[in-house]
């Protein structure tokens, strides 16, 4: 079981390990020419495109600092296809492209590893899946539609490691 000062940060690490597994030659999100792994876009996007943002980690029940927490963390895949011929094909194709990363998180979940480790969750529940408004493509100087997948991942972490790492 991992400890509450790793265990975020390993889980986060799982699901970017999810997707980056997929997007090998036939791989589930080959064609995925960009994976943006933090809320900052402060690059160039070249589609298609798929941003992650993490969102509030919190107990599943209200956190007292016992032997065994669960903790229950949200991933929002945001996903971007450009069509130049029509609009509604980006949105077919945005929905597309985020239900593949879920097929991605699904089929790895349990078998990548972080920096040779596993990482043990219980399985991703997808909460939805929603337009969310369009982003620019800069290099085409037109909007695309972004599509949104919201996965929530829950994982239990053990307070006392953390108290005997801490404590030597």
């Amino acid at each position: 079981m991992m400890n509450i000062i790793e265990g975020p940060a390993l889980v986060t690490q799982l699901m970017k390990n999810c997707i980056t597994a997929e997007m090998v030659e036939d791989g589930i999100l080959e064609d995925v020419n960009t994976f943006i792994p933090s809320y900052q876009f402060d690059q160039d996007l070249i589609e298609p495109c798929i941003g992650l943002f993490e969102h509030e980690t919190t107990p599943v029940v209200d956190g007292t600092l016992s032997h065994k927490i669960e903790l229950e963390t949200p991933f929002e895949f945001i996903c971007i296809v450009f069509d130049d011929e029509d609009i509604e094909q980006s949105e077919i194709k945005g929905k597309d492209l985020a239900g593949r990363v879920a097929a991605s998180i699904a089929r790895n979940f349990s078998r990548v590893t972080v920096d040779d480790k596993p990482v043990s969750v219980k399985a991703p529940i997808i909460e939805a899946m929603y337009p969310v408004g369009t982003v620019e493509i800069q290099d085409k100087g037109v909007e695309a539609v972004a599509t949104s997948i919201r996965i929530k991942v829950n994982y239990y972490v053990d307070w006392m490691a953390c108290m005997k790492t801490s404590q030597g």
